[in-house]
């Protein structure tokens, strides 16, 4: 098994030397590279049909997926994959020159840490970097040594003699902002294993994870992903003066209720297979007035992370819009109490009783086309085709936007709310063996995971699921057809910045499990990864997992 420990650490320098930072040109010209390189090897050299670039799909960047095929005998298919992109180099600050060194930056970073390192976090990465068994760099854990693993495997299958089935190696950019790659290869690998003659029996994703201890949880094959939604509310308040402040609802005081009631709540938690997921947690909120003068602002907005293990788009609407109501009520009894309280205080006249009302997105839409006129349509396609032509306005922005258009168009007022998706739905999935194709697989994993763990005297789990969001979600989910349709009612990128079939994935039917590197600190300027597990036990463990899934094919 050493045997693998050359090539991958070979291969996760020269990956992680050819930069390639999401949305830049690097990223654009990095699959292009490694089709280069992959040219030259002996197999795609006589084989040279079987080395493909695509470009993505609905992209306004320039950028490809890698498609790299081995033959074998038979049908049955085993895809590798992973994501090239990698996030900004700007938190390296000084050492930002050699992020993409990983050699040149590893004794930098360890005087860097003993001249300042002061906290925890920093002894430990201090011990790991001199221990020399991390290995540090842009990219080098997410996730660039999982590729690494992976083309070792496909070029080790394309040296043997003798090969049952075909391996199939995919590349994807832009992971870490939409999965355009990912979403991309949904489509692609309908037309290639039609094309190819495949039949896909199991895709192995190459993506990292992050272990603070010895390896315990992050040596693991994780037999599905967590889903991931972006809840945004957007809160209309009444405005008012500063002097007759209950005179109107200040929406600073809506929008600090709602992130109360939503921010860590455990109750909000999916569980399945006996794992928890994390509770959402609030990534923005903001009022949304731009400019001073003595009157409360009237609109402000905010938005959470909130992952999934099982729940459908419907429940987590409906809970977001509930736990949302409940939180405006609250403060609207409480606002009126004081209110009464103030009114018998100074003898002034008893107050208004605000009631909120709390939309979907969809049930904004429908309220804006029955106010909005006959122009209403070429109104709102208008609007729509200016927000995609700003190219700086991400995601939650964007959404943002379009709810505040649709609002004005429905002439309603406030206090209210209105909850949608304001980003990418990635699905959970689970290989569970519901089936044949996912019982074999499971059984693989249970197998040599259990025999190469005694082999090395480690510890390899089995785990459900993979807790960041990763590509998975678009290989091997198994999203209902309802809740797509909930999904696309109620996101405002939908039909215009966002286009995605979900049925694609369904029809697919690919089991989808992960297995790849691990280490500490991704994105950041500490990232590495752990070299023992990726250089020797890693390759080994995929290899017997795909290869136990092609003899059986």
């Amino acid at each position: 098994m050493d045997a693998w420990s050359e090539i991958v650490r070979e291969l996760t320098l020269k990956l992680v030397g050819w930069p390639s930072v999401t949305n830049t040109a690097g990223e654009g010209q990095w699959s292009q590279q490694l089709a280069e390189w992959l040219g030259q090897q002996p197999y795609f050299a006589a084989h040279p049909s079987q080395l493909r670039l695509e470009r993505t799909v609905d992209d306004g960047y320039e950028r490809s997926n890698l498609y790299a095929l081995v033959r074998g005998t038979g049908p049955t298919t085993v895809v590798l994959a992973g994501h090239y992109d990698v996030v900004s180099i700007e938190n390296y600050g000084s050492l930002a020159e050699w992020a993409t060194e990983p050699e040149a930056l590893l004794p930098r970073l360890i005087a860097s840490l003993e001249a300042n390192g002061s906290s925890p976090s920093d002894q430990l990465a201090l011990d790991d970097l001199r221990s020399g068994d991390f290995l540090p760099g842009r990219g080098a854990l997410d996730m660039k040594s999982g590729l690494a693993v992976g083309l070792a495997v496909l070029l080790h299958f394309a040296a043997q003699s003798e090969r049952r089935g075909n391996l199939l190696f995919i590349a994807t950019p832009d992971e870490e902002e939409a999965s355009h790659g990912a979403r991309s290869a949904a489509i692609h690998l309908h037309e290639l294993a039609k094309e190819w003659g495949l039949e896909l029996a199991a895709a192995i994703n190459l993506d990292a994870t992050s272990d603070q201890a010895a390896g315990e949880q992050g040596q693991a094959i994780f037999l599905g992903t967590v889903g991931k939604f972006l809840p945004l509310i957007y809160l209309l308040g009444r405005e008012t003066h500063a002097g007759y402040p209950f005179d109107g609802i200040n929406v600073n005081r809506m929008a600090a209720a709602v992130t109360q009631a939503i921010e860590c709540n455990i109750d909000l938690c999916d569980e399945a297979e006996g794992e928890l997921a994390p509770p959402p947690i609030s990534l923005k909120q903001s009022d949304l007035k731009a400019f001073y003068d003595v009157t409360t602002p009237s609109t402000a907005w905010c938005y959470f992370n909130y992952l999934t293990h099982g729940r459908p788009a419907s429940m987590v609407l409906e809970q977001f819009m509930a736990v949302t109501r409940e939180a405006l009520d609250a403060v609207l009894a409480t606002q009126f109490a004081q209110a009464q309280r103030y009114a018998a205080l100074v003898g002034s006249a008893a107050p208004v009783r605000w009631q909120a009302q709390v939309l979907s997105y969809a049930d904004l839409v429908v309220r804006a086309q029955q106010h909005g006129g006959p122009t209403f349509a070429s109104n709102l396609a208008e609007f729509t085709a200016q927000l995609q032509a700003d190219r700086t306005l991400d995601a939650p922005n964007f959404s943002r936007q379009l709810v505040a258009y649709l609002w004005r168009c429905a002439g309603l007022s406030g206090p209210a709310a209105v909850v949608c998706f304001g980003s990418l739905h990635y699905p959970h999935s689970l290989v569970a063996g519901h089936n044949e194709r996912e019982r074999r697989l499971r059984a693989a994993c249970e197998r040599h995971a259990q025999a190469l763990a005694a082999e090395h005297t480690t510890t390899i789990k089995l785990r459900p699921f993979f807790a960041g969001i990763s590509d998975m979600s678009f290989y091997g989910s198994a999203m209902e057809h309802a809740d797509q349709t909930i999904v696309a009612a109620n996101t405002p990128l939908w039909g215009s910045r966002l286009k995605f079939d979900y049925n694609l994935v369904r029809t697919l039917n690919l089991p989808t499990i992960n297995i790849g590197p691990w280490g500490r600190d991704y994105h950041q300027r500490l990232e590495r990864v752990y070299m023992p597990y990726l250089l020797n036990t890693l390759p080994e463990l995929i290899w017997r997992v795909a290869n136990d899934v092609l003899q059986a094919g």
